[in-house]
């Protein structure tokens, strides 16, 4: 049996990092309590991918949680209810972790996860069915395992590019390219990294969310992005690293500096506001 650490929540979990004012290792448990208490979303899921409608925060770690391993199509809040069905149809999805609001970009008959209140209660909605499920009274995450092990070789997330090009990383992919951030840019527990990206996009999900969670550090979202807000959630929430996209001489990447310097860079303009 392969390690349970080589699938990226349960990797992220263990790093005992925090995201928002949660533990990790509470959203994860959340997401797998969701499972384990609802038959009509396993059955949903079976043999199919799942997929996430969620602004960026903690409810997108549960969802990725009771995605259960299987690859989980990320969807853009901003797409047209025409795109997000197709990619539904062509991702072959069974179920979909949202919010109420974003209900209708969804076609009628795709099984929906509702987690406007996770990680206290999810609300599963399938074909002639609705219930609530109870995430906050689990005994807790107990994790055993390596926590150098290799990812999994298996679809992690899944998303579609404007051309309709789909892009896939697998935990593997995901896992080691977190660690690498967390080396090259010298996360620890005690860092606050606040992400401009958000977690739809499959280039940043590795550097600016896995990354400081598996450092067990802090994470925080901001959208939108301009100097006045970063400058501001610098000094009320104490935020020592930014992530996000930057332009550099050797081109365009995705990385994490300093506080100050995020600052400096944004009013440069080599850091690109695009967090959507």
């Amino acid at each position: 049996m392969s390690d349970p650490l080589s699938l990226l929540p349960l990797a992220i979990a263990a790093g005992a990092g925090h995201l928002g004012s949660f533990d990790a290792a509470q959203l994860t448990a959340a997401g797998l309590t969701l499972l384990q208490r609802s038959a009509p979303l396993v059955r949903a899921l079976a043999g199919k991918r799942s997929a996430i409608l969620l602004p960026s925060g903690p409810a997108y770690l549960v969802a990725l949680a009771a995605s259960d391993g299987r690859g989980a199509l990320l969807l853009d809040q901003q797409a047209s209810a025409e795109s997000v069905a197709w990619q539904l149809a062509d991702a072959d999805v069974g179920a979909v972790f949202t919010l109420a609001a974003l209900v209708p970009l969804l076609p009628d008959d795709v099984p929906v996860v509702l987690l406007d209140e996770a990680p206290r209660l999810a609300r599963v909605i399938v074909p002639g069915r609705r219930m609530d499920v109870d995430l906050g009274s689990h005994h807790g995450l107990a994790l055993e395992g390596d926590t150098a092990t290799e990812g999994r070789d298996e679809e992690c997330i899944i998303a579609y590019e404007a051309s309709g090009r789909r892009t896939v990383r697998t935990h593997r992919d995901l896992i080691t390219a977190g660690r690498a951030a967390v080396a090259e840019f010298l996360l620890t527990p005690v860092d606050h990294v606040l992400s401009l990206l958000p977690c739809r996009d499959p280039d940043a999900l590795a550097v600016c969310i896995a990354a400081p969670l598996l450092a067990g550090a802090r994470l925080s979202f901001l959208s939108p992005v301009s100097v006045d807000d970063v400058v501001m959630a610098i000094a009320q929430h104490d935020v020592t690293m930014v992530a996000g996209r930057w332009r550099t001489s050797s081109g365009i990447r995705v990385a994490a500096v300093s506080a100050a310097l995020g600052v400096e860079q944004l009013r440069a303009g080599s850091l690109i506001s695009d967090g959507g």
